[in-house]
């Protein structure tokens, strides 16, 4: 099998919500080069991501890869260890080799309580107050609880429908609770009592939630006390109803008074005595018991006003809503549009950042027009080739500006040259020197001035040069990308024959 996989790690263990990584080396013992596949089985797709899925690999070559491990912080990602099998397969004949780890889900806990009523009450007729205690697990783990009440000053004594409740994960559960006062007098004045339930778990005390609730007792008054009131009321009310009772506004506001064209406002008013009030323009009538506030959206500067009657007469007042065009939009402006760096090598990453004002969206393309919110430091991505990257910037009216940056990456060739020298390299004109190569992995070779393809893998030639010349060596690999080195001929002239002079002559 051409394709070989292992894992950095034979377990890996993470909480829901977090985040782990496996670590994958992938191997071509074949003596093609491969694309390579990488795929999670065993677990939900969900739950894991591989940055790149499909990739090159040499002939003997290992790419280490990452799978990232997100379980997300819900009921359904329940605790235990999950056997994962991680698979690369061939994409050229659909070979593949498995390895396999284990995932190791952490328990969490999450108790929430709710109880309803907040608050209830209790009398000589009614002695036990019924509440409905609502549990949720919102962990991942099962839980039995134990459920508990109880007041500070032991007044209350509690009845509860279950004591024990068992809750798997996401599960909730409604139990009913009666409280009751240890004393009921006939006469008493209301007495407010607060108290807590309580939900534990048995297995893990320290898991535990409590929400808090109040239980009023109430008691009965004397019959003399009571028709004296009763007495007093009747008087009140029919005074209260025969005297004559003039209409007052106490206030009639708008806020804010000055606004910008598409806001809106709140009209608010407070009258005395009203049986109905009346809002102009044609915003209609309205009861001052039920409801003392309105919210308009005036389009033009508008004057309000509020008519307050009853059977005796009315009352009328005026405010005043200055509105205001809204301002023009500043278009979006992209100050600067950077990438760091401008140049990489196939598999590694580019951060792509910018400086931006009066933008509320940026769509970066590629990769797919990826929405980002201009408030972000930068964006980090992996382009498998040269890419132009396009920043749009747009503001709320949709007025749109764009920069674009581009990125080079390189892909290194799979050909090394392991020699590539002169013997000598210092030379008289018209003397002779010797080239010496030594390549790997290589289909082609090609040295220039003349020389031409040479052996691919090692080899010498004698060369002449007339004069200092430098030789380029360029090595070819299956794809057709290349490596070079060079190497420099230093060629010096003839020395000069020495002449006879004439004044030394006899």
């Amino acid at each position: 099998m051409a394709i070989r996989v292992r894992l950095g790690q034979d377990e890996v263990q993470v909480e829901p919500g977090g985040s782990a990584q496996i670590v994958a080396f992938v191997s071509n013992e074949g003596d093609q080069p491969d694309q390579v596949a990488l795929e999670v089985e065993g677990i939900d797709t969900e739950w894991c991501a591989i940055p790149i899925p499909s990739f090159q690999v040499a002939p003997g070559e290992e790419v280490q890869e990452r799978i990232l491990i997100r379980p997300p912080r819900r009921t359904e990602s329940r605790a235990g260890t999950y056997p994962i099998l991680v698979r690369a397969r061939s994409v050229e004949n659909g070979g593949s080799s498995t390895a396999q780890a284990s995932l190791v889900i952490r328990p969490y806990s999450m108790l929430m309580l709710d109880i309803a009523p907040r608050r209830n009450f209790a009398t000589p007729w009614r002695k036990q107050a019924p509440y409905e205690l609502t549990i949720s697990n919102q962990g991942n783990t099962e839980h039995l609880l134990q459920l508990n009440a109880s007041d500070p000053e032991d007044s209350l004594a509690f009845e509860w429908e279950h004591e024990r409740v068992n809750l798997a994960p996401g599960e909730s559960r409604t139990v009913m609770l009666y409280a009751q006062p240890r004393q009921l007098p006939l006469i008493a004045n209301p007495t407010l009592y607060s108290f807590n339930a309580t939900a534990r778990s048995v297995d893990d005390p320290l898991r535990s939630s409590t929400v808090q609730a109040q239980l009023e007792r109430r008691g009965l008054v004397s019959p003399v006390v009571l028709v004296f009131i009763l007495l007093l009321l009747l008087i009140g009310a029919i005074w209260s109803y025969t005297r004559p009772q003039p209409v007052q506004i106490d206030e009639f506001v708008a806020e804010p008074a000055q606004i910008t064209a598409g806001q809106t406002i709140q009209l608010r008013w407070r009258v005395q005595n009203a049986e109905k009030v009346l809002l102009e323009p044609a915003l209609g009538e309205f009861d001052p018991a039920q409801q003392r506030s309105l919210q308009v959206q005036p389009t033009t500067t508008t004057t309000y006003r509020l008519i307050a009657r009853n059977r005796y007469g009315e009352q009328a007042r005026e405010v005043v809503v200055i509105v205001e065009n809204a301002p023009p939009a500043l278009p979006p402006t992209i100050v600067r549009f950077w990438a760091e760096p401008t140049q990489i090598k196939r598999g590694e990453s580019v951060l792509l950042r910018w400086q931006v004002s009066d933008a509320t969206e940026l769509i970066l393309t590629p990769p797919g027009g990826q929405k980002l919110d201009p408030a972000l430091p930068g964006f980090e991505h992996r382009p498998s080739r040269t890419t132009e990257y396009e920043l749009i910037a747009r503001n709320a009216q949709g007025q749109m500006v764009s920069k674009r940056v581009r990125v080079e990456v390189i892909d290194p060739s799979n050909a090394k040259i392991l020699l590539f020298e002169a013997k000598p390299d210092l030379i008289t004109a018209g003397e002779t020197t010797t080239l010496r190569w030594e390549v790997l992995n290589a289909v082609r070779v090609q040295i220039d001035q003349g020389v031409g393809t040479v052996n691919a893998q090692q080899g010498e030639i004698s060369v002449t040069p007339t004069a200092t010349t430098t030789y380029t060596l360029t090595a070819y690999d299956s794809e057709g990308r290349t490596v070079t080195a060079k190497v420099t001929i230093t060629v010096q002239p003839q020395p000069e024959s020495p002449t006879s002079d004439p004044a030394s002559s006899p």
